[in-house]
């Protein structure tokens, strides 16, 4: 036994966490055949952060995901970006998972409304060298794919129409997102008043 792993890294800033992640991380793992998913959590989004968004803070968004995970076979939750602190770059990311394991296949899972723009990440000719990139197609950005010379499969099937940023404005308007996220993470946002959720 190499003791060699296909790993899937499926990174982001997870505020807040919600059924999305979970579905895409899933199907994955099974049509992949990874041993692993593991979720990575950001500690500063630098591509949304430089732009004055403002992000929950970095425990809060670990505890979570970590919440969204519990109980789940092949799921792993990775804190190291926030333990490494600053800006969150997929390439340290890798660099750290090639350290630890030089025969591992990573894998980093986007959907197709980020593949396009991956030539715009940190160092890309790193992450590019050190994984293979799998595209999971959202509904308005069907096709999207990475920009010439990037390594990729596509994986089968519809992902679902589901982004943090709409779950926020849900709560934040009052709505309950009980479908849209698992249920103790929902627990947590409400415990925190997270998005102006109220209990």
């Amino acid at each position: 036994m190499s003791g060699s792993r296909r790993i899937g890294i499926l990174g982001g800033t997870f505020d807040p966490p919600h059924n999305g992640h979970l579905e895409a991380a899933q199907a994955a793992s099974e049509l992949l055949g990874l041993d692993v998913v593991v979720l990575v959590v950001a500690n500063d989004p630098w591509q949304k952060t430089a732009g004055g968004q403002h992000v929950t803070p970095a425990d809060t968004r670990l505890a979570m995901v970590r919440a969204a995970a519990e109980g789940l076979d092949g799921m792993e939750v990775d804190d190291l970006e926030i333990r490494r602190g600053g800006p969150s770059y997929t390439a340290d990311t890798l660099e750290a998972y090639v350290d630890a394991g030089p025969e591992d296949d990573l894998f980093v899972l986007v959907g197709s409304d980020i593949a396009p723009g991956l030539d715009r990440w940190a160092r890309p000719d790193e992450v590019r060298a050190r994984a293979t990139i799998v595209v999971m197609d959202r509904p308005g950005h069907v096709g999207a794919r990475p920009p010439a010379g990037w390594d990729h499969v596509v994986l089968d099937g519809m992902f679902p129409d589901l982004a943090g940023t709409e779950v926020r404005a849900l709560l934040q308007a009052g709505g309950s997102a009980a479908g849209a996220v698992p249920g103790p993470v929902l627990a947590l946002i409400v415990e925190h008043g997270l998005y102006g959720a109220h209990p």
